[in-house]
């Protein structure tokens, strides 16, 4: 059916129960999919109302219930319930101040129940609480500052961000302040082309999508690489872990999410 046709695949997520949510750009929707990729419902179509999207680039559970949107085009971020799409909340607009956006490529949650937002336009961070009131930003000045980030994750007191102009994951501790970087620009193994989607798998390793290469990579927390993907990708976008230890990744050119294991 036409309805579970992906086209060009961004974010994913995964709840506890193995639910499957996939962000589709070019439908203007959220796609959810059964822990085995069988398809079961969408949500969003394309517009600028509260319940409509416009360029959905991410997703991230907020429970196994709720999730949270981040859209591009429209600059804001929309809390859906899973299993009737409805929008319950929505904040954020076109700028460059506190709680406003310009285009937010990725959201994820910290190990408080905050959310963190990744901005190509704004070349930040923030990080907000649930009712996305803003609680700090940080990534905008200083020596490291951010070029582009397009994928952010936190854990263990660390935000992990890949900085898609500087070619590189740059890390940073929990009040923002930079700690280090791991990887540049390349084609050999450990290097990037154009890191994008990240998470953290539940050994502690940094999966790192390189869309334009087409393989995930794996390092060590501590920046040494330690693998990447055999199947060749077209243009690998988004990445998240599955608790039975497989993650999914979208393939953004290829108009599929493949799940995976080591």
């Amino acid at each position: 059916m036409q309805n579970e046709v992906l086209k060009f695949p961004t974010g994913t997520a995964v709840n506890s129960k193995g639910l499957i949510a996939v962000a589709s750009y070019d439908k203007k929707c959220i796609m959810i999919f059964d822990k085995e990729g069988k398809y079961v419902r969408q949500f969003g179509h394309h517009g600028y109302n509260p319940g409509e999207l416009k360029g959905p680039v991410d997703v991230t559970y907020m429970n196994d219930d709720e999730i949270l949107v981040a859209e591009k085009e429209n600059h804001r971020i929309q809390q859906f319930i899973v299993n009737k799409g409805r929008h319950v909340n929505i904040f954020g607009l076109k700028g460059t101040g506190k709680a406003v956006f310009e285009d937010p490529s990725s959201i994820s949650m910290d190990d408080q129940g905050q959310i963190v937002v990744t901005e190509i336009g704004n070349e930040r961070v923030q990080v907000l609480t649930k009712d996305g009131t803003p609680v700090f930003a940080f990534g905008d000045s200083g020596p490291e500052q951010l070029h582009y980030p397009q994928g952010g994750v936190f854990q263990k007191d660390i935000f992990f961000l890949s900085d898609w102009r500087s070619k590189c994951l740059k890390l940073f501790d929990s009040s923002g302040e930079f700690l280090c970087k791991i990887g540049e620009e390349g084609e050999a193994d450990g290097e990037f082309k154009d890191p994008c989607g990240l998470c953290i798998d539940g050994h502690g390793n940094i999966l790192v999508c390189d869309y334009e290469r087409g393989v995930v990579q794996q390092f060590s927390t501590e920046g040494r690489f330690t693998g990447k993907s055999v199947a060749k990708l077209q243009s690998p976008r988004g990445i998240a872990v599955i608790l039975d230890g497989r993650f999914l990744v979208s393939d953004y050119k290829g108009h599929k999410v493949f799940i995976m294991k080591y």
